[in-house]
């Protein structure tokens, strides 16, 4: 079903027809940075250990799945354009936002994530797969003044790098 580019004659892989029988009655729809950190800000709070998510996206940006792709103890180069793409192709998803959860960690944007999300952007465009946006998430220094935990989130896409 999916397959490399090399022709640029070559149709998206999904019509959206295709996309619409697969999508919810009640979607999220993820179309801007704002509700993606919204979104993720909801979700991904709770979280305790470090971990890779994807969450996965129709052609209009419409939440399909969320899943963890790497967890525990990883380096980046675990995260593999293959792994990537058996999660995308399990999800008939066609659009990409990553989720680099370190609740334990200093927010810094290392060139490893700079590299690794260039990479994976340049990979996937291959099999007409997009690459909205890699967050970078980890526990703030202090808690809100209902006490409980806030996170820090830093989207590549906003600053330019995705």
């Amino acid at each position: 079903m999916y397959k490399k580019i090399t022709n640029i004659d070559d149709e998206l892989l999904f019509t959206h027809a295709h996309q619409r029988e697969l999508e919810k009655p009640n979607p999220v729809i993820l179309d801007s940075i704002a509700r993606a950190e919204l979104y993720i800000a909801n979700t991904f709070i709770h979280l305790k250990h470090e971990a890779i998510h994807a969450l996965m996206l129709s052609t209009r940006s419409v939440l399909l799945e969320s899943r963890p792709i790497l967890t525990g103890k990883f380096s980046l180069k675990e995260l593999t354009t293959n792994l990537l793409i058996s999660h995308i192709i399990q999800a008939n998803a066609t659009r990409l936002i990553l989720i680099h959860h370190n609740p334990k960690g200093t927010l810094s944007i290392k060139d490893k994530h700079l590299l690794e999300a260039t990479r994976i952007k340049d990979r996937l465009l291959e099999y007409s797969i997009w690459l909205d946006d890699f967050f970078l998430i980890t526990k703030a220094d202090t808690a809100n003044s209902s006490g409980y935990n806030r996170m820090n989130a830093t989207s590549l896409a906003r600053l330019g790098l995705v």
